[in-house]
Protein backbone atom coordinates (compact mmCIF):
# COMPACT_ATOMS: atom_id res chain seq x y z
CA UNK A 1 0.00 0.00 0.00
CA UNK A 2 1.38 3.09 -0.75
CA UNK A 3 2.17 5.96 2.09
CA UNK A 4 0.74 9.79 2.12
CA UNK A 5 4.29 10.49 1.56
CA UNK A 6 4.84 8.29 -1.54
CA UNK A 7 5.58 10.46 -4.67
CA UNK A 8 3.24 7.71 -5.59
CA UNK A 9 0.61 8.60 -3.32
CA UNK A 10 -0.91 11.92 -5.21
CA UNK A 11 -0.75 10.44 -8.85
CA UNK A 12 -3.15 8.88 -11.25
CA UNK A 13 -3.27 7.31 -14.55
CA UNK A 14 -5.98 8.77 -16.97
CA UNK A 15 -6.74 5.49 -18.46
CA UNK A 16 -7.95 4.24 -14.95
CA UNK A 17 -10.97 6.70 -15.56
CA UNK A 18 -13.60 4.27 -16.68
CA UNK A 19 -16.18 6.23 -15.46
CA UNK A 20 -19.29 4.76 -16.92
CA UNK A 21 -17.98 1.66 -14.24
CA UNK A 22 -18.04 4.12 -11.55
CA UNK A 23 -21.68 4.80 -12.15
CA UNK A 24 -22.55 1.40 -11.49
CA UNK A 25 -20.14 0.76 -8.74
CA UNK A 26 -22.03 3.50 -6.65
CA UNK A 27 -25.41 1.85 -7.58
CA UNK A 28 -23.91 -1.53 -6.35
CA UNK A 29 -22.57 -0.49 -3.42
CA UNK A 30 -25.24 2.82 -2.32
CA UNK A 31 -21.93 4.91 -2.07
CA UNK A 32 -22.46 8.53 -3.25
CA UNK A 33 -18.34 8.41 -3.02
CA UNK A 34 -18.50 7.48 -6.66
CA UNK A 35 -20.21 10.23 -7.41
CA UNK A 36 -17.33 12.55 -6.43
CA UNK A 37 -14.77 9.85 -8.08
CA UNK A 38 -16.75 10.33 -11.48
CA UNK A 39 -16.49 14.33 -11.03
CA UNK A 40 -12.85 14.31 -10.17
CA UNK A 41 -12.25 12.44 -13.14
CA UNK A 42 -13.68 15.15 -15.23
CA UNK A 43 -12.43 17.82 -13.54
CA UNK A 44 -8.49 16.68 -14.36
CA UNK A 45 -9.56 16.14 -17.43
CA UNK A 46 -10.63 19.71 -18.02
CA UNK A 47 -7.49 20.92 -16.36
CA UNK A 48 -5.29 18.77 -18.54
CA UNK A 49 -6.94 19.65 -21.31
CA UNK A 50 -6.94 23.44 -20.95
CA UNK A 51 -3.44 23.92 -19.25
CA UNK A 52 -1.71 21.59 -21.09
CA UNK A 53 -3.32 20.17 -24.31
CA UNK A 54 -5.43 23.12 -25.36
CA UNK A 55 -4.92 22.69 -29.03
CA UNK A 56 -5.22 18.61 -29.32
CA UNK A 57 -7.55 17.93 -25.88
CA UNK A 58 -4.71 15.21 -25.47
CA UNK A 59 -4.23 13.54 -21.93
CA UNK A 60 -0.87 11.91 -20.37
CA UNK A 61 -0.30 8.88 -19.55
CA UNK A 62 0.34 9.85 -15.49
CA UNK A 63 -0.82 12.80 -13.53
CA UNK A 64 1.28 14.10 -11.01
CA UNK A 65 -0.03 16.42 -7.63
CA UNK A 66 -3.37 15.88 -8.03
CA UNK A 67 -3.87 17.37 -4.92
CA UNK A 68 -2.43 20.62 -5.32
CA UNK A 69 -1.49 21.78 -9.14
CA UNK A 70 -2.08 18.75 -11.31
CA UNK A 71 0.37 18.44 -14.33
CA UNK A 72 1.57 15.55 -16.81
CA UNK A 73 4.21 13.55 -14.83
CA UNK A 74 7.61 13.46 -15.73
CA UNK A 75 9.53 11.37 -17.73
CA UNK A 76 10.40 7.70 -15.86
CA UNK A 77 7.87 8.52 -13.47
CA UNK A 78 6.70 5.11 -13.36
CA UNK A 79 6.70 2.85 -17.03
CA UNK A 80 8.66 5.23 -19.47
CA UNK A 81 10.43 8.37 -20.96
CA UNK A 82 6.97 8.50 -22.26
CA UNK A 83 5.13 8.64 -18.76
CA UNK A 84 3.60 13.10 -19.62
CA UNK A 85 2.92 12.34 -22.47
CA UNK A 86 -0.22 10.43 -24.63
CA UNK A 87 1.37 6.67 -25.06
CA UNK A 88 0.37 3.70 -24.11
CA UNK A 89 -2.08 3.83 -21.39
CA UNK A 90 -3.30 7.24 -22.28
CA UNK A 91 -4.44 5.44 -26.05
CA UNK A 92 -7.52 4.26 -24.35
CA UNK A 93 -8.64 7.31 -22.90
CA UNK A 94 -10.81 8.59 -26.25
CA UNK A 95 -12.44 4.80 -25.99
CA UNK A 96 -13.26 5.51 -21.97
CA UNK A 97 -14.97 8.76 -22.51
CA UNK A 98 -16.80 8.28 -25.60
CA UNK A 99 -18.39 5.03 -24.12
CA UNK A 100 -19.61 6.48 -20.99
CA UNK A 101 -21.15 9.61 -23.59
CA UNK A 102 -22.66 6.28 -25.50
CA UNK A 103 -24.24 4.79 -22.41
CA UNK A 104 -25.17 7.97 -20.43
CA UNK A 105 -25.00 11.04 -22.60
CA UNK A 106 -22.80 12.09 -20.49
CA UNK A 107 -21.77 16.23 -21.57
CA UNK A 108 -18.27 16.73 -20.36
CA UNK A 109 -16.90 13.46 -22.25
CA UNK A 110 -18.51 14.58 -24.92
CA UNK A 111 -16.41 17.80 -24.82
CA UNK A 112 -13.25 16.22 -23.89
CA UNK A 113 -13.55 13.75 -26.92
CA UNK A 114 -14.51 16.55 -29.53
CA UNK A 115 -11.25 18.08 -28.73
CA UNK A 116 -9.29 15.43 -29.74
CA UNK A 117 -11.92 14.26 -32.73
CA UNK A 118 -11.27 18.73 -33.90
CA UNK A 119 -7.54 18.38 -33.26
CA UNK A 120 -6.66 14.53 -35.08
CA UNK A 121 -8.71 15.45 -38.26
CA UNK A 122 -7.08 18.06 -38.82
CA UNK A 123 -3.34 17.10 -38.03
CA UNK A 124 -4.03 13.69 -40.11
CA UNK A 125 -5.88 15.30 -42.82
CA UNK A 126 -8.39 12.84 -42.30
CA UNK A 127 -6.31 9.77 -43.47
CA UNK A 128 -6.44 7.19 -40.29
CA UNK A 129 -2.50 5.81 -41.80
CA UNK A 130 -1.49 9.13 -40.23
CA UNK A 131 -2.04 8.34 -36.62
CA UNK A 132 1.01 7.99 -34.67
CA UNK A 133 1.59 5.24 -31.83
CA UNK A 134 2.16 8.02 -29.59
CA UNK A 135 2.25 11.92 -29.02
CA UNK A 136 3.33 14.88 -26.89
CA UNK A 137 0.51 16.62 -25.40
CA UNK A 138 1.27 20.00 -27.99
CA UNK A 139 0.24 16.92 -30.87
CA UNK A 140 3.85 16.18 -31.72
CA UNK A 141 4.09 12.38 -33.29
CA UNK A 142 6.45 10.62 -31.47
CA UNK A 143 6.19 7.82 -33.89
CA UNK A 144 5.82 7.38 -37.82
CA UNK A 145 3.46 4.17 -37.61
CA UNK A 146 -0.13 3.02 -35.63
CA UNK A 147 -1.39 0.45 -34.41
CA UNK A 148 -4.89 -0.92 -32.86
CA UNK A 149 -3.96 0.46 -29.45
CA UNK A 150 -4.43 4.14 -31.10
CA UNK A 151 -6.37 3.84 -34.04
CA UNK A 152 -9.72 1.69 -32.33
CA UNK A 153 -10.04 3.91 -29.49
CA UNK A 154 -9.87 6.89 -32.20
CA UNK A 155 -12.77 5.12 -33.81
CA UNK A 156 -14.59 4.45 -30.63
CA UNK A 157 -14.40 8.65 -30.55
CA UNK A 158 -15.44 9.56 -34.04
CA UNK A 159 -18.76 7.74 -32.70
CA UNK A 160 -20.01 10.70 -30.69
CA UNK A 161 -20.96 12.92 -33.21
CA UNK A 162 -22.86 12.05 -36.81
CA UNK A 163 -20.96 15.21 -37.98
CA UNK A 164 -17.76 12.56 -37.98
CA UNK A 165 -19.50 9.82 -40.48
CA UNK A 166 -16.98 9.68 -42.99
CA UNK A 167 -14.11 10.13 -40.61
CA UNK A 168 -15.42 7.35 -38.62
CA UNK A 169 -15.53 5.14 -41.99
CA UNK A 170 -11.78 5.64 -42.58
CA UNK A 171 -11.09 5.05 -39.20
CA UNK A 172 -13.11 2.13 -39.08
CA UNK A 173 -11.66 0.79 -42.25
CA UNK A 174 -8.36 1.13 -41.18
CA UNK A 175 -8.61 -0.95 -37.86
CA UNK A 176 -10.51 -3.55 -39.46
CA UNK A 177 -7.50 -3.74 -41.91
CA UNK A 178 -5.00 -4.53 -38.96
CA UNK A 179 -4.90 -8.63 -38.30
CA UNK A 180 -4.98 -9.84 -34.98
CA UNK A 181 -2.09 -11.86 -36.23
CA UNK A 182 0.32 -9.26 -36.82
CA UNK A 183 -0.06 -7.24 -33.42
CA UNK A 184 0.61 -8.61 -29.48
CA UNK A 185 -2.03 -9.22 -26.70
CA UNK A 186 -2.23 -5.09 -25.73
CA UNK A 187 -3.31 -4.03 -29.50
CA UNK A 188 -5.37 -7.14 -30.00
CA UNK A 189 -6.67 -6.48 -27.10
CA UNK A 190 -8.11 -2.91 -27.05
CA UNK A 191 -9.24 -3.50 -31.21
CA UNK A 192 -11.30 -6.25 -29.81
CA UNK A 193 -12.79 -4.23 -26.63
CA UNK A 194 -12.95 -0.89 -28.76
CA UNK A 195 -14.88 -3.32 -31.88
CA UNK A 196 -17.12 -4.46 -29.06
CA UNK A 197 -18.65 -0.97 -28.85
CA UNK A 198 -18.49 0.15 -32.21
CA UNK A 199 -20.29 -3.25 -33.29
CA UNK A 200 -22.72 -2.58 -31.05
CA UNK A 201 -22.01 -5.77 -28.59
CA UNK A 202 -20.97 -3.55 -25.79
CA UNK A 203 -22.74 -4.43 -22.71
CA UNK A 204 -23.41 -1.64 -20.47
CA UNK A 205 -21.78 -2.53 -16.67
CA UNK A 206 -25.19 -2.18 -15.16
CA UNK A 207 -25.98 -6.13 -15.52
CA UNK A 208 -29.59 -5.52 -15.71
CA UNK A 209 -29.34 -3.95 -18.66
CA UNK A 210 -28.55 -5.18 -21.84
CA UNK A 211 -26.30 -2.90 -24.06
CA UNK A 212 -27.48 -1.78 -27.30
CA UNK A 213 -26.93 1.32 -29.43
CA UNK A 214 -30.91 1.10 -30.11
CA UNK A 215 -31.65 1.52 -26.39
CA UNK A 216 -29.14 4.34 -25.42
CA UNK A 217 -29.70 4.66 -21.51
CA UNK A 218 -30.91 8.51 -20.92
CA UNK A 219 -30.90 9.45 -24.63
CA UNK A 220 -33.17 11.12 -26.69
CA UNK A 221 -32.30 9.29 -30.04
CA UNK A 222 -31.31 6.05 -30.89
CA UNK A 223 -28.35 5.12 -32.79
CA UNK A 224 -28.26 2.01 -35.08
CA UNK A 225 -25.22 0.14 -36.53
CA UNK A 226 -24.91 -1.20 -39.71
CA UNK A 227 -22.20 -2.24 -42.74
CA UNK A 228 -22.15 -1.55 -46.48
CA UNK A 229 -19.21 -2.05 -49.03
CA UNK A 230 -16.64 -2.46 -45.57
CA UNK A 231 -17.89 0.86 -44.39
CA UNK A 232 -19.31 1.52 -40.72
CA UNK A 233 -22.49 3.92 -40.98
CA UNK A 234 -24.21 5.19 -37.85
CA UNK A 235 -27.87 6.81 -37.94
CA UNK A 236 -29.31 8.96 -35.41
CA UNK A 237 -33.41 8.65 -35.39
CA UNK A 238 -35.07 11.31 -32.77
CA UNK A 239 -37.37 9.69 -30.66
Amino acid sequence: MTSASSEYYYATRTSDFIIDHFRVFEIATSNSNWDLVKDRCYTLIEDMQTNYSANTGLLPDFIIDINSSPSPAQPHFLESEYDGDYYYNACRDPWRLATDYLLYGEERAETAVEKINTWLKTSTSGNPNNISSGYKLDGTKLFPYNNPAFVGPFTVSAMVNSQHQQWLNELYSRLNSMSFSSNDYYNNSIKLLCMLVISGNYWSPDCNITYGFDEMINKEFDINIYLSDNSLFIKMDNE
